[in-house]
């Protein structure tokens, strides 16, 4: 008995050991592991990326558009970033120089093909991966472009939003902007998703609320049932139910619809809390009360109940669509996450840019 007694002690020590060892990689696993301080040396870049794109068939190509760097391309997976803007247009010295890149996007047949929307001057195009740039700025005016996205079934359609001029379209057989902002009530445009099931169905986000579109961009509906705030700043869309899409706010947090856009419920709760009224609302310093404010939402494509969003307190994971979060900055340098990414490839891996400058991948076991 006493030798079983022994035996089974063992066991029991082993068991704890095997345990204690898979925690730690589990929690190793869930770190933010730093790419590159995109300020260090030889770049000398001030500014944070705007948006990650991943190549539709090479996982470790990653473009990047930044504010102050321009456009950037990784070939091993974010370890080293290289700018390429010869033929962007440069801001003039002072406060806002440099290359200030806000969207961009790929031809996912032509993958060598990028196209580029810059703060305050325009279009640009490239055919080889970024080495050179020629603007299209035909049509488009005096606007500041936002948020660009391309139609994958017929990559010669791109579609633009802009801050304060609403939508445009792009056919690029007929080479010339178009603005498609019928039924929009506001033209400040800052975030757009495609129904990936139905091109012809895209999102919009405005200081104004949400709006949707079902026939290309023709005539736009207002779309704002349930929302408490209408100053969207992001949206995401479930690849495998194009009907469920998350909202992040600026002043309402987030929210959830399930019936393409019809009602949005608010998920999350004081979680996203990030700033006090006083910084943007003129609210006193004893206001207790906080602005809710999400900027980036990511689903996970092979496993849609899985969320990623941030705000300036980091970044939260939910596992269950958005019902209950958790916090996951171990490892991040700053909590004033910028923008988030997603490799749809497994193991899928996430990619935050924050304030400071530098670029993380959090990659999901």
């Amino acid at each position: 008995m006493k030798a079983l007694g022994i035996v089974s002690g063992r066991l029991l020590w082993i068991i704890c050991i095997v345990l204690f060892m898979s925690f730690c990689l589990v929690a190793q696993a869930a770190e933010w592991k730093n790419l590159l301080d995109v300020s260090g040396p030889g770049q000398r870049i001030s500014g944070w990326v705007n948006q990650f794109v991943i190549h539709p068939t090479n996982p470790d190509i990653i473009y990047a558009a930044t504010e102050g760097a321009g456009f950037l391309i990784s070939e091993d997976g974010g370890k080293r970033w290289i700018p390429k803007n010869e033929g962007l247009t440069m801001a003039a010295e002072g406060t806002v120089s440099g290359y200030h890149v806000r969207c961009l996007a790929v031809d996912p047949k032509k993958p060598d093909t990028v196209y580029v929307g810059m703060a305050a001057f325009g279009t640009f195009k490239s055919t080889n991966g970024g080495s050179s740039w020629t603007d299209m700025n035909d049509g488009l005016g005096d606007t500041f472009t936002k948020v660009m996205l391309i139609d994958p079934t017929n990559p010669d359609i791109l579609y633009l939003g802009t801050d304060g001029g609403g939508v445009h379209r792009r056919n690029l057989s007929s080479g010339r902007w178009g603005e498609i902002s019928e039924g929009l009530k506001n033209t400040y445009i800052k975030t757009i998703v495609m129904d990936p099931k139905d091109p012809k169905t895209l999102y919009v986000g405005t200081d104004g609320g949400i709006a949707k579109t079902v026939d290309g961009g023709n005539l736009w509906t207002i779309i704002n049932n349930g929302l408490t705030s209408r100053f969207v700043l992001t949206l995401a869309i479930d690849s495998k139910n194009p009907k469920v899409l998350y909202a992040g706010t600026d002043g309402g947090g987030l929210f959830k619809s399930t019936d393409g856009g019809d009602s949005w419920t608010p998920l999350g709760g004081e979680i996203w809390m990030s700033r006090s009224v006083s910084e943007d609302f003129g609210g006193t310093d004893a206001e207790t009360a906080k602005a809710l404010v999400v900027s980036s939402i990511v689903v996970n494509p092979i496993n849609p109940s899985i969320v990623y969003a941030a705000d300036s307190n980091g970044v939260f994971r939910s596992a269950d669509s958005g019902n209950t979060w958790t916090k996951i900055n171990a490892g991040l340098t700053s909590t004033n996450v910028k923008c988030l990414g997603i490799n749809p490839n497994p193991p899928v891996k996430i990619y935050a840019s924050t304030a400071d400058a530098k670029i993380f991948v959090y990659t999901e076991e």
